[in-house]
């Protein structure tokens, strides 16, 4: 059943309606012959249609690696072609087993081809066609005048017999009601309906060809033109000279530019959709990163505010046990202070009863001479010269019991300053104080963990806190007591380094803590915060206790630190602290020049407008203040002296007049120990503030060294160690190592030597020496391989 759907059926447009194909006249053919053209056109585009969406998809599957794509396509093609096939025939079958049912009639009439009034054909058509049209008009249409199924039974068994005249015998069976005769009729008619058709596909492709070849006569002629047209271009315009093998080279360069760009922009796009994909995985694995840094640092919180609240609560018992304590040695010393300065109301009482009794005496002296006096003048009037003798000799008694008066009363003073000097001496034992080395130690050590309640406020200059630890444990000779590894990591983590941009260049140093939030880094590039910078205090510090803590300071980015040193200098030659603005001083200076100096480069400053800040500070009584007409000052004036030193512009800076002055005023500063400003207390800090000033003007050896000494450790903490401003004090980080300073300026045993003007020891100082010899080597080297 096959061939009940032949392409010959589909040329003579069969429309399958049985005998409305045989009646429906010759308006009808006519239409169909015309649209058989457009439909012939139709089948041409799809053609080129499906040719190009084959092309299209070869060239996408050889894009996507994909082999073999055309045998693929041609079995899914015969698939198609089966199945539309299938379809066909089920349908006639179905169609013809509902034929069976009508009777046949008794006496059939021979089909006839009615005649139907129809247009004539277009003339325009080629005579094939025409011819093959007017043949269907008067046979009876597509179908000769018999049944769609009797005639689609007929071209199966005929097809299936090649037209051997054995298909009869077998067409009878399909075709009961039809004779050998009308089967030979309708064989003839389909053999010329064939030939016809033949005809009118040769009559189509010679059409086709000569329209094909009208068309490249026409695009010929076209060129013709055009190279005419460029000939003529060319002989007018000399300097135009291009073949046409040029013109197909520009077209191909052309296409193949078109094609790299097409190309590019799909790898573009692959390369972009590649990127998405990556940022949003980055994306992703940055958010589980920073969810599980949130959950590490929210347990770490938590651990830490458990162990805080525990250290609370034993600082808090530590602190009533030393309060306790404090009181009862306070009860004891005020019972001495109580019978030293009762000692002192009784001799001074004594002393003033003394004297009373002497006033006594010598009033009745006085009262008996006077009346000595009256009878000696009574009686020399009547004895003559013998009564002179006599009171001679009276005067004399008197002047020898003034005399035994006056020796007595010495011999009491004599006494009772001998007794009070005892008691004195005494006392002194009492006062005298050993240097408690190990609770200072561990006071130290405690600063380095957790601060006290008291200080909390300092967290934000954690650092320059951590430098006091470190460098009074340097001092002790106890740095074997802290995992140095561990601190110079964290030392490093608060570095404020570049971004890949360097757009923070003059914000980098180190801060002084990590309280606001900047994530834990050693290693760059740095994250831009907008309340991210460095501090100058805070690089000084973080700088020197690197050094303390015998680290080769490679991981120091010098350039950015000098870069974000020198952001901070104003046009008077002063320092902020940080870039956003502060109070501008000589502490700064003090800061900036240390930093020059450690790092072996001054080009962090401009070194002659610090200079003239620093003599501009200078005030009327050669003491410097915190700025030009400020009041002088101890602090103010180690920063100027310490500065010029490390310049190396001290003698060129200030006249020898200036610096004696300058040492007197240090030098007026001991009480017993040293105080920051005239008519102020003494405290712990001046005795380094002050002590290291007079070492750097080579003076300090004029100061008195014991008096200096009892005050220093009259302020240390005998229970928990660390020294303090006053005495009876809580001591602190500051006064802590400042007093170790003094203490170390003086030579206390067992205390390293102090660098005064870098305030380092003096070990720590070596180190930083042979860096600079390292790096001034390295560079030396690399200038003579240039």
């Amino acid at each position: 059943m096959a061939t009940l759907a032949t392409p010959r059926c589909a040329d003579t447009h069969c429309s399958g309606e049985g005998d409305s194909c045989s009646h429906s006249g010759g308006r009808r053919l006519a239409a169909q012959g015309a649209a058989q053209f457009l439909r012939e056109a139709e089948k041409n585009r799809r053609q080129i249609e499906k040719l190009e969406k084959e092309r299209t998809l070869g060239v996408q599957c050889r894009k996507n690696g994909w082999t073999d794509v055309h045998g693929e396509l041609g079995d899914f093609e015969e698939l198609l072609k089966e199945e539309r096939t299938c379809r066909q025939e089920i349908a006639a079958y179905e169609k013809r087993i509902e034929g069976f049912s009508v009777s046949v009639k008794a006496d059939p009439k021979p089909h006839t081809a009615p005649t139907v009034q129809t247009k004539p054909p277009n003339r325009d058509l080629p005579a094939e066609v025409r011819a093959l049209e007017s043949f269907l008009l008067k046979t009876g249409g597509a179908c000769g005048g018999w049944d769609q199924y009797d005639h689609q039974a007929f071209l199966k068994v005929w097809a299936k017999h090649r037209g051997q005249p054995a298909y009869r015998k077998e067409a009878k069976l399909y075709l009961p009601d039809k004779t050998l005769e009308e089967m030979e009729r309708h064989e003839d008619w389909h053999q010329e309906l064939l030939h016809l058709q033949d005809k009118k596909r040769e009559a189509i492709q010679r059409w086709k060809t000569g329209k094909q070849r009208e068309r490249q006569t026409r695009i010929l002629n076209q060129e013709e033109e055009t190279e005419e047209a460029g000939r003529r271009a060319k002989e007018a315009k000399s300097h135009q000279h291009r073949t046409e093998e040029e013109r197909r080279e520009a077209v191909r360069q052309l296409e193949e530019w078109k094609e790299e760009k097409r190309r590019i922009k799909e790898q573009e796009e692959e390369e972009k959709l590649a990127e998405e994909i990556q940022k949003r995985r980055r994306a992703m694995e940055e958010r589980r990163r920073q969810l599980e840094v949130k959950l590490t640092i929210e347990e770490q919180l938590r651990l830490r505010r458990e162990e805080e609240e525990e250290q609370q609560r034993r600082g808090k018992v530590e602190d009533q046990r030393e309060l306790d304590e404090r009181r009862r040695e306070a009860a004891k010393v005020i019972k001495r202070f109580n019978e030293r300065d009762l000692h002192k109301v009784e001799a001074k009482l004594q002393e003033k009863q003394l004297k009373a009794k002497e006033e006594q005496d010598r009033q009745r002296r006085i009262t008996a001479m006077l009346k000595d006096k009256r009878s000696l003048q009574a009686y020399s009037s009547h004895e003559g010269m013998g009564g002179a003798n006599e009171t001679h000799w009276i005067f004399r008694r008197g002047t020898c019991a003034a005399d035994v008066s006056q020796t007595n009363r010495k011999r009491f003073l004599i006494g009772a300053d001998a007794k009070m000097a005892e008691k004195e001496s005494q006392f002194e034992e009492f006062e005298q104080i050993d240097f408690l080395r190990d609770r200072h130690v561990r006071f130290f050590q405690r600063t380095l963990q957790v601060l006290p309640e008291r200080y909390a406020s300092l967290e934000t200059t954690r650092l320059t806190i951590i430098f006091f630890a470190l460098s009074g444990l340097d001092v002790l000779d106890a740095l074997d007591v802290i995992d140095r590894n561990t601190m110079v990591e964290w030392i490093y983590s608060l570095q404020v380094l570049p971004t890949e941009d360097r757009a923070n260049l003059s914000h980098c140093g180190f801060r002084g803590s990590s309280h606001i939030g900047i994530p834990y880094s050693t290693k760059g590039p740095g994250v831009l915060h907008p309340y991210d910078s460095g501090h100058v205090a805070m690089t000084y510090t973080g700088l020197c206790s690197l050094l303390i803590l015998g680290d080769d300071l490679s991981r120091v980015n010098k350039q950015a630190c000098l870069a974000g040193l020198r952001a901070l200098q104003l046009e008077d030659g002063s320092f902020y602290a940080v870039p956003e603005g502060s109070e501008n001083d000589i502490r700064f200076i003090y800061c900036a020049a240390s930093i020059c100096y450690i790092l072996d480069d001054w080009s962090g400053m401009d070194i002659q407008k610090a200079i003239e800040y620093i003599r501009g500070s200078l005030s009327y009584d050669s003491g410097f203040g915190q700025g030009a007409g400020r009041e002088s000052h101890g602090g103010w004036t180690y920063c100027a002296i310490a500065s010029l030193c490390l310049m190396g512009r001290l003698e060129e800076a200030l006249s020898q007049r200036e610096l004696d002055r300058i040492g007197r005023w240090c030098i007026m500063r001991q009480q017993s120990g040293f105080h920051g400003r005239p008519n102020k207390p003494v405290d712990t800090c001046y005795s380094f503030w002050v002590g290291a000033t007079l070492e750097l003007l080579d003076v300090f050896q004029y100061t008195n060294f014991d008096k200096n000494r009892r005050f220093i450790l009259s302020t240390q903490d005998r229970l928990v160690g660390g020294f303090a401003k006053w005495p009876d004090s809580h001591p602190d980080p500051l006064h802590a190592y400042l007093g170790l300073c003094g203490l170390s300026l003086i030579g206390e045993p067992g205390l390293r030597k102090v660098h005064p003007a870098l305030n380092i020891t003096q070990r720590a100082f070596q180190h930083v020496q042979q860096l600079q010899q390292a790096w001034r080597g390295s560079a030396g080297s690399c200038s003579r391989q240039h």
